[in-house]
């Protein structure tokens, strides 16, 4: 299958207001063997700052390496342009300040290009702003826990209950796979535009139709945590908490429709009610118009534990503001 004339991997940057950090994500990548065999595409999507410039420079150094300057439309847009004009085997979509261990990195490259699975899996660790490895609350859903010990290909909705029924989490973000770039094309697997949350949408579809998936059990990509993040900093709660309501209601009827295994759209269902409950709560829902979208009947009807039943009763019965008064906080069940 290994083909010398083939980009194996495109790897896929969105680049906004980056600077302190575009030059060592890009640094990280060039120290891979095997790098020479990718193409990084840079969409640098209207920043204000010197990034553009610096993705400049680096398409210059090295022909793999190619930037697009456009209007700045958000992470999906982006994510999307570039997965519109990536011609690689495999597709992995790399946060601009973020960075990926170059040794475990050459493994990536080396699975692209002898495999044929629809999706290649892979764990992360966090970072600080200095680049060191430290734990923290997201090291739970960095790793796919539930995956070691099973050899070959499995199916996405199969990792997905693997996962949950050995830590109840699913990692949800787009950055810790790579998936072949025919099945995100037939499929129309592209991201949403104009939301927040739109890994939590993009990654259970992409999982839930991958008949081949591949995990490789190493920790690639570093996920840097700063304070003026998207994700950090919580600007904007009640869209925030709109979007999220939107994906979970959508994830909903994803699962009600494609997922025909009784057993597994139940493992499935009760962790998205779970994330659900936590969301309500996390999210103060009953502060903003997407309270009145929330399906309690069909959150009770799924939630799996007692704990959770017994807090989807208290949401039924008395509603999302006084649900959020009542009840302790659920622990989160999905990144």
């Amino acid at each position: 299958m290994n083909d010398e004339n083939m980009t194996y991997l495109s790897i896929i940057i969105p680049v906004y207001n980056v600077e302190l950090y575009l030059g060592r994500c890009i640094d990280s990548l060039l120290e891979a063997s095997g790098i020479e065999k990718t193409e990084i595409i840079l969409v640098e999507d209207g920043s204000t700052d010197n990034s553009g410039s610096i993705a400049d420079s680096y398409a210059g150094k090295y022909e793999f390496i190619s930037c697009y300057h456009k209007e700045g439309r958000g992470l999906s847009d982006a994510r999307n342009y570039g997965l519109n004009r990536a011609k690689g085997k495999y597709i992995f979509f790399f946060d601009s300040d973020d960075k990926i261990v170059p040794d475990k990195f050459s493994k990536i490259i080396e699975a692209a290009a002898n495999s044929d699975a629809d999706v290649l899996l892979w764990d992360g660790v966090t970072i600080n702003e200095k680049d060191e490895v430290f734990e923290s609350a997201f090291d739970k859903i960095l790793v796919h826990r539930g995956l070691n010990g099973k050899a070959g290909m499995i199916t996405g909705t199969d990792a997905m209950v693997s996962q949950i029924k050995d830590h109840g989490r699913i990692a949800m973000t787009a950055w810790l796979r790579a998936c072949r770039r025919d099945y995100l094309l037939d499929n129309k697997l592209f991201f949403e535009e104009g939301i927040y949350h739109e890994d939590e949408l993009w990654t259970p579809l992409v999982m839930t139709g991958a008949s081949k998936v591949l995990y490789i059990p190493e920790k690639v990509y570093c996920y840097r945590i700063r304070d003026n993040s998207l994700m950090t900093s919580m600007k904007n709660q009640d869209k925030h908490a709109g979007d999220q309501v939107h994906v979970l209601n959508q994830i909903y009827a994803h699962y009600k429709e494609k997922i025909s295994d009784k057993s597994k759209r139940g493992v499935l269902l009760a962790n998205w009610a779970e994330t659900y409950l936590w969301t309500i709560k996390n999210y103060e829902v009953w502060k903003y118009d997407c309270s009145r979208q929330i399906p309690r009947g069909k959150i009770l009807a799924s939630a799996g534990s007692f704990k959770a039943k017994c807090k989807a009763l208290l949401l039924c019965l008395f509603g999302v503001k006084f649900y959020c008064r009542l009840a302790g906080s659920p622990e989160r069940s999905a990144a």
